[in-house]
């Protein structure tokens, strides 16, 4: 037998409340809808935590959340591929309902209990027309039992922030569109933006790609992966490193930081998919030592000074070991 812990429990008319005045706050701001809306399920629901995901290239990622314990959010947040997300992106049009995993046959075999501990569960597909971009979802490490008022809101919320998160879609590609513009035309106009050694942007081409890149990368918290490696400019290298930011995502950025020194920058990217992407640059260029660090670009660490420092004393150390990739986490 199973007993059900205490929870805080609201009824469907308090949980309307919370929604009504969590739109009346948030409505102009989808970052402060995000993180309010988050909150206010973590607390209605009376759950461990919040997820908010998206699907990307990469995979499954943690873009928003709230819980009780940053320690218990590490699993999830370096492999959310092992939850109960997934499932929910391949059957979109329903919830995903877990009372508890443990004991439901088709989940106690998961990584998301077996691994990451979870044992309640609930969660929706945000899609953007018929195709799903992300998840919303709360989790518990204790049995749960969710009601339909729990239910009802988690749903609503979801369609809320399905339509926010098809609006910040849509103004995201309009300013990359911009910012490409903006690039383009500086390059046009002054070709000192690109070194004349490889062929790539140079340092004054990273300030400026910076002004706009950590705009949203601040408000989104969006953590930023830094590689650098060096490699001699012999005859063949030029078409390899060429070769490489011709296949970078969109929003990623490779420089020539100094002589025979590259850097590349990829915003919104974790440790595990920076890896990904790491592996594929080596095949292209060859196997040298690479330092790596992440950057969060928030009140602590403002400005690239001080993840330049890291990602330097990882290449250093990279190379003095023979590591074909080290990180420095700081």
């Amino acid at each position: 037998m199973v007993i059900e812990p205490a929870k805080p429990h609201a009824g469907s008319m308090d949980h309307l409340v919370a929604l009504a005045d969590l739109l009346r706050d948030s409505r102009t701001d989808a970052a402060q809808l995000f993180e309010q809306g988050l909150a206010l399920l973590r607390q209605t629901l009376g759950v461990d935590q919040a997820l908010l995901t998206r699907v990307t290239d990469l995979g499954h990622e943690v873009l928003w959340w709230t819980s009780s314990s940053d320690t218990a959010m590490a699993g999830i947040i370096n492999a959310p591929e092992k939850g109960f997300c997934p499932f929910v992106i391949a059957h979109p049009d329903r919830q995903i309902i877990i009372h508890d995993s443990a004991v439901e046959p088709i989940w106690c075999q998961s990584p998301g209990y077996l691994e990451l501990g979870i044992r309640a569960y609930a969660g929706v597909a945000l899609k953007v027309g018929d195709k799903p971009m992300g998840t919303l979802c709360v989790q518990h490490y204790a049995p749960y039992t969710f009601t339909h008022a729990d239910l009802a809101l988690l749903k609503t919320m979801g369609h809320l922030m399905a339509r926010t998160f098809e609006s910040e879609n849509l103004k995201q590609e309009l300013q990359a569109a911009l910012e490409a513009l903006e690039l383009s035309s500086a390059i046009v106009e002054d070709s000192a933006l690109l070194s004349t050694r490889s062929g790539l942007p140079n340092r004054r081409y990273l300030d400026i790609w910076l002004r706009s890149t950590l705009f949203l990368a601040r408000r989104r918290r969006e953590p930023m992966a830094l590689a650098l490696w060096s490699q001699p400019l012999i005859p063949g290298t030029q078409g390899r490193l060429a070769a490489v930011a011709g296949h970078l995502r969109g929003g990623d950025l490779l420089v020539e930081l100094s002589s025979d020194q590259y850097l590349l920058l990829l915003p919104n990217t974790l440790v595990s998919g920076a890896e990904l992407l790491l592996a594929r640059l080596h095949e292209s260029v060859g196997n040298h030592p690479i330092g790596a660090t992440l950057w969060l670009p928030d009140g602590k660490d403002m400005t690239l000074k001080s993840a330049l420092r890291r990602v330097a004393k990882a290449f250093t150390d990279a190379n003095r070991e023979g590591s074909a990739l080290l990180w420095n986490h700081g």
